[in-house]
């Protein structure tokens, strides 16, 4: 379509498209054709009152209204939002009913709809009345099809992210994607001395430069690095290609010549950013807080290990902020005053009263550690981002385990917690972490071998240790559990019977067996024990480093024959309302067994899983205040998005975090392929707090 095609489109609307001629009258509208554009999605073109663009400024329509006519001729409104990235929408024409389109809610604040709106993106539509007011009609659209976010895509926080991710799913084609990356900003490492460009990220074949799409994505160990938008990089390096996020999913090789052609069809945009960026261990701002904190303190060197923390935190998909810099710093000055080791295993045989700490740990960046004799023991604080042991992923990474416990004590907290109180630890929390110990004391680590039958006991045992402080157990002696009612024993096909199966999920390929052999030997029957065998080998799946989303396991279990029956047929519900536009008010599962608390659970985690607050938040609704299921959906979405990525303003809250942090590190730190027991440093520590017990 041409341009003159477009106006002709736009002025035709402009007389018939609504109740009245807008091109007639005292206050009569006309095509602007000077400020005529080529957009993306196809023409832009703004019309304005015939006195303002015969010269009357004051008669300026303001904002100035404009549609975009596609290249099929048809008419949208583009967002008229400050930024305008949002999307276009339909114009309704007269006489016709009012069908406004239902965008997927991640594609609609993407910050990249401007580039045009496919009709993947559309769920459905919703039919308004001609006084403005919805009908509640809906029509679904056959051509919808999830997005990079729901397709279980790493997290997408920049425009340039997000772009790959929309052309990896096919949302975008190739030309259209690249039309958006001119405008958007890419990361390139430099020699933090010359802040030119490392040799290492140079390649030959194409030529081009690697390059990163957000700050998450950057290697660990970068230092320094230029962020600038992909027009200055075509000027500042030309000749060169750009090769994003190489070695992860999604990532592109956009050639020299590609973005010449492309630079070349987009002449209207202007090169804006270039800047050079330090991170954040190595910026002033640390380096000055640092000096201070050690004259202040008297430690001898606080800001020990922070290069090492931060790398480990990048591995990971994070970023120490500056302000996690400095509170690593004061923290480390805490641990030096009081001689504590930055690593390691506190004993329960160490005199501590020569220690002095904070009365607030957090606020002077600790955290609370526990030793074997259950005291508590401060040490630097994570916040999620790195595990402060040596310590490698192997079948499980750390950070996603972690998510997981925290986001099981939100989930379940959140549904009896009241709008602004704290949010303590419940019963089934203190299920999941005394199931966790019984599973340390029963099982050697790294665990690759048979599954022992004394497992049944497990469960028995842990109830014991809970039950009497004197068993042995210092998870028995911490207050925060001692404090919380003793439970009843539950029915057969209890929904607690679930909580072990995300416990047994630590064991890797055995997960499914160990889950069975720990509820059974508790009173499960058979179909609970099937459900807490699912649960464990879908929670070994979202434990992996790289894992696949929950749904995508889901299918792969049924496909595979492992489950049958009623468990296998509460996932297929819940993968089939994951598919429906309209199932938030879709409620199958209204009964309290652990099918139905896997079924519910799962409902809420495979529509958006993505979403932490959204799947928790939905579980709680939908189950009306069921505990477990909220608490399952909250580790499922807290396996994704790790601590960090759950709400900070529901971990604030969160009385046991540090508690919950502990045990999850310990869980993996036994069953990684680096455990404690196996290092002549703390076998004898570990083996008093976990003593063997099969």
């Amino acid at each position: 379509m041409q341009a003159q095609e477009a106006t002709a489109k736009v002025e035709e609307w402009l007389r018939t498209g609504s109740s009245a001629d807008l091109t007639s009258g005292e206050y009569a509208v006309r095509v602007d054709l000077a400020n005529v554009l080529r957009v993306p999605e196809g023409w832009f073109v703004p019309y304005d009152t015939v006195r303002a663009l015969d010269g009357d400024r004051l008669a300026s329509l303001v904002p100035k209204p404009a549609l975009i006519v596609r290249e099929d001729g048809e008419l949208r409104r583009p967002d008229t939002g400050r930024d305008g990235t949002g999307p276009s929408s339909p114009v309704p024409v007269a006489g016709e009913d009012d069908w406004r389109e239902i965008l997927e809610p991640e594609f609609r604040r993407s910050g990249v709809a401007y580039l045009g709106v496919a009709s993947s993106a559309v769920m459905a539509w919703h039919k308004y009345a001609p006084d403005g007011s919805a009908t509640g009609e809906i029509r679904v659209n056959p051509d919808y099809r999830p997005g990079p976010e729901r397709l279980g895509y790493s997290p997408m926080e920049t425009a340039t992210d997000r772009l790959l991710g929309l052309l990896a799913a096919d949302r975008y084609d190739r030309p259209r994607y690249l039309a958006g990356l001119l405008s958007s900003e890419v990361l390139l490492p430099l020699d933090f001395r010359t802040e030119t460009p490392l040799p290492g990220f140079r390649q030959e074949r194409p030529n081009a430069l690697r390059v990163f799409g957000s700050r998450r994505r950057l290697p660990p160990g970068t230092e320094k690095w230029l962020r600038t938008d992909v027009l200055s990089f075509v000027r500042e390096f030309p000749g060169a290609g750009l090769s994003i996020n190489p070695g992860s999913f999604p990532s592109d090789t956009v050639g020299a010549a590609e973005l010449a052609d492309t630079v070349a069809r987009w002449p209207e945009l202007l090169p804006r950013t270039r800047e050079v960026e330090v991170s954040p261990e190595y910026s002033e701002s640390v380096l000055v807080a640092a000096e201070r904190i050690r004259a202040e303190s008297g430690a001898a060197e606080p800001a020990a290990g922070l290069a090492e923390a931060a790398a480990k935190a990048r591995s990971a998909g994070y970023e120490l902020s500056a302000r996690e810099c400095e509170r690593f710093v004061l923290g480390r000055a805490w641990e030096q005053r009081n001689g504590v080791s930055p690593s390691g295993v506190g004993s329960p045989l160490d005199d501590l009263t020569g220690q002095h700490w904070p009365d607030d740990l957090h606020a002077n960046g600790l955290a609370a550690g526990y030793d074997a004799a259950g005291r508590i023991r401060p040490h630097v604080a994570t916040g999620g981002k790195f595990f402060r042991q040596e310590a490698a992923d192997g079948e499980s990474a750390w950070h996603r385990v972690a998510g997981a416990f925290a986001g099981f004590a939100l989930g379940e907290s959140l549904g009896s917690a009241v709008e602004t109180g704290e949010l303590g630890i419940g019963p089934l929390t203190r299920r999941l972490l005394f199931c966790t110990e019984g599973l340390l004391r029963a099982l050697p680590g790294p665990y690759r071998g048979a599954v022992p039958s004394g497992l049944m006991t497990v469960g028995v045992r842990a109830r014991r240790r809970l039950e009497d402080a004197r068993d042995g157990s210092w998870l028995g002696r911490v207050r925060e559990l001692r404090t919380i009612p003793p439970e009843l024993p539950g029915r057969a096909d209890d929904a607690g019977f679930l909580v072990p199966g995300i416990v047994a999920a630590l064991c890797g390929s055995t997960a499914p067996r160990v889950a069975r052999l720990l509820v059974s030997g508790d009173g499960a029957d058979e179909v609970t024990a099937e459900a807490a065998a699912a649960m464990a080998t879908l929670f070994a799946g979202l434990f992996r480093p790289e894992p696949a989303p929950p749904h995508v396991l889901a299918r792969r279990l049924i496909d595979s024959g492992a489950t049958a029956g009623s468990v296998a047929e509460a996932l297929s519900i819940a993968l089939r309302a994951r598919d429906d536009v309209r199932a938030d008010q879709h409620e199958p599962f209204a009964g309290v067994s652990a099918v139905d608390a896997l079924g519910g659970s799962m409902t809420a985690a495979f529509r958006r899983f993505f979403d932490p607050q959204w799947t928790i938040m939905a579980a709680v609704d939908r189950s009306g205040g069921s505990a477990i299921t909220a608490a399952i959906a909250g580790a499922v979405a807290g396996s994704r998005a790790g601590i960090p990525g759950l709400p900070e303003k529901w971990l604030d809250r969160l009385a046991a975090r540090d508690l919950v942090e502990t045990v999850a590190g310990d869980a993996f730190w036994h069953f990684s392929a680096q455990p404690p027991s196996a290092d002549e440093r703390y076998a004898a520590e570990w083996a008093m707090r976990y003593p063997r017990e099969l």
